[in-house]
């Protein structure tokens, strides 16, 4: 079968399919990265890659990020493990310290913002799936800010928003996952709300469940305002919701996508790895080509 992308019915997000990625000629890889850039979100289904061959993939899209944490790091440095599974196959319970961080990835967020250089993209493989439940839905904030009202726009450009990951986890427990040097690791960070997309020059929204505030503005207020701007961005006809199976790899754009987990029963396994995109520029400490 020959490559084949068919978009979806919202304004982000397609599937690809009549491709083997971890066979990937220069053609469709080329094919593949327009179409990541045109639509934003990409699903594979049936794809059943390795880790190794996940992060060979995402490799050719530029260099990986380190985890947040050494605690979500699989063999390989360049995965990310989102499991509620322990190694002997028993499941965190959703109150644990571990429960409770995973439990951040239900709200509505961009990976790494939280961080000085924050990533590209992220790709996401599905290897052990809850039997309901367990979705990944995907927000267009490029839709999203052409949406917007003008005059909320021209109030929202130049500004920047704090991103702090103490802020976000904080709301939902499980800090503790984290070292001390770590957290020492994780200063709040400023973003533009506004960010356009060096590949496309197409503009965006850049908020999600880490933006704290905006700056030099009142905290509550402002805090207030983002909450708001997320709610009404995040919704039809700008939201993809992907339903997994196992096998599937989904990759998406960090720099105009929000995304977030849609929960499943506690009583059932999931076990998907990740790939980070590390952020373009120099001297970027999360790189792990840097390290």
């Amino acid at each position: 079968m020959a490559l084949q992308i068919v978009p979806t019915e919202a304004t982000l997000g397609a599937v690809v399919r009549g491709v083997r990625l971890a066979e990937l000629d220069d053609a469709d890889f080329a094919a593949i990265e327009r179409a990541w850039h045109d639509h934003a979100v990409l699903a594979f289904p049936d794809q059943h890659l390795s880790e190794a061959e996940q992060a060979s993939f995402s490799r050719r899209l530029g260099p990986l990020e380190r985890s947040l944490t050494a605690n979500n790091v699989g063999a390989d440095p360049e995965i990310i493990v989102l499991s509620n599974m322990r190694e002997d196959g028993t499941l965190w319970q959703a109150d644990s310290a571990h429960g409770l961080f995973l439990q951040g990835n239900n709200y509505w967020h961009t990976d790494s913002s939280y961080k000085r250089v924050p990533s590209k993209g992220s790709a996401l493989a599905a290897r052990v799936v809850p039997a309901t439940g367990g979705e990944t839905a995907f927000a267009d904030m490029r839709a999203a800010l052409d949406a917007l009202d003008p005059g909320m726009r021209d109030y929202l450009e130049g500004k920047s928003a704090v991103h702090s990951y103490a802020y976000s986890q904080g709301k939902v427990g499980g800090t503790e996952t984290l070292s001390a040097d770590e957290w020492d690791a994780l200063p709040p960070v400023e973003h533009p709300i506004l960010r356009r997309h060096p590949a496309t020059g197409r503009d965006a929204l850049y908020i999600g469940r880490h933006a704290s505030h905006i700056v030099g503005e009142d905290e509550g207020d402002s805090r207030a305002l983002l909450e708001r701007l997320c709610a009404e961005a995040c919704r039809a006809p700008r939201v993809f919701v992907h339903r997994w199976r196992v096998g599937d790899l989904v990759l998406w754009d960090n720099r105009c996508v929000l995304h977030r987990g849609l929960g499943h029963p506690p009583d059932q396994g999931r076990y998907m790895t990740r790939t980070t995109l590390a952020g373009d520029g120099a001297s970027n400490e999360w790189s792990l080509q840097a390290g």
